[in-house]
């Protein structure tokens, strides 16, 4: 879910030593959605199969109850680890932003610590999680990218003016530029979007094009965007290239590429729609969680 973060109870969990290496991109497992529930201000983070089999959510400090009574309280933002064996996600709502991660069956539910952010994105080693998080004392809606350890240590600023990253297996993070809009006199700032660039971890960002919400495939060389009128595929090596149009239409956020680069979910007003990944065509998806759908994202099955 775009632009949320959330708050949670911290359980045990192991992780993945520093030196850990990425595994090859291999089958496609489980979708990860986040989907609002039924009567209530609570979002869920749903995993099941791509044939609507084993749909279940993960645990969540966003219990569902009756709308007078809930706080409001929205998981999502969910990323896989490299490995297929953890998701990560971020709350919000009335509580302060806050990434989580937890075993993708459900076990060792728990906080990062002093990760107060949205949208995470792992590293390719599996060790270190990228966000964004609102600017301190800004009220205009700036965001910057961080990258933390699993156990909060190490916490770096990547970028200033950025949302939306996603960590490529080559190591480098595509994000979305935030820059302010400056109306007349006496009217509120706003944040808009500058455009698509990327970076690695300690360097220099570089502007790939104009659009949002980037997705790596699984190469690291190709994204997937949102433009102005649809839903795009672009290679990202410094000589200039045309970017191909998959989708025309509009209301289209949150692409996310299967692992074996064959497919792409995107979220079509409030449901997931899956096309091919070379020329766009529609793919049947009979998973489908409760509610809007948001934020879709594609377990790696290790080959």
């Amino acid at each position: 879910m775009r632009r949320t973060a959330l708050a949670f109870v911290i359980a045990l969990l192991g992780t993945w030593p520093a030196g850990a290496t990425a595994v090859a991109p291999g089958g496609n497992g489980e979708l990860a959605v986040s989907a609002e529930v039924a009567g209530s201000w609570t979002s869920l983070v749903y995993l099941g199969q791509r044939d609507g089999t084993g749909t279940r959510a993960l645990p969540s400090p966003c219990p569902p109850g009756p709308l007078e009574l809930s706080t409001r309280c929205y998981a999502g933002g969910q990323a896989w680890s490299p490995d297929g064996s953890m998701v990560a996600f971020s709350t919000s709502g009335e509580l302060e932003p806050q990434l989580h991660v937890v075993g993708a069956d459900g076990s060792g539910l728990r906080a990062v610590p002093g990760a107060h952010g949205f949208s995470p994105t792992w590293s390719p080693d599996g060790s270190r999680l990228a966000f964004s998080a609102d600017r301190p004392g800004d009220d205009c809606g700036l965001r910057d990218l961080y990258a933390v350890a699993l156990d909060g240590t190490g916490l770096e600023l990547i970028a200033r003016g950025g949302d939306d990253p996603d960590w490529s297996s080559r190591g480098e993070i595509a994000y979305e530029r935030l820059r302010l809009s400056f109306p007349p006199p006496n009217e509120e700032c706003e944040t808009v979007g500058g455009g698509i660039a990327v970076v690695r971890p300690g360097g220099r960002p570089r502007r790939i094009t104009l659009g949002g919400n980037p997705s790596w495939g699984p190469s690291g060389h190709t994204i997937t965007f949102v433009g102005p009128d649809g839903l795009y595929r672009r290679k990202t090596d410094r000589r200039p290239r045309r970017a191909h149009r998959l989708v025309r239409a509009g209301l289209i956020w949150e692409p996310a590429w299967s692992p074996d680069g064959r497919l792409i979910a995107y979220r079509r007003g409030s449901r997931l729609r899956l096309i091919g990944a070379r020329r766009g065509r529609p793919v049947a998806a009979a998973f489908n969680p409760p509610g809007r759908d948001f934020s879709p994202a594609w377990q790696t099955l290790p080959r």
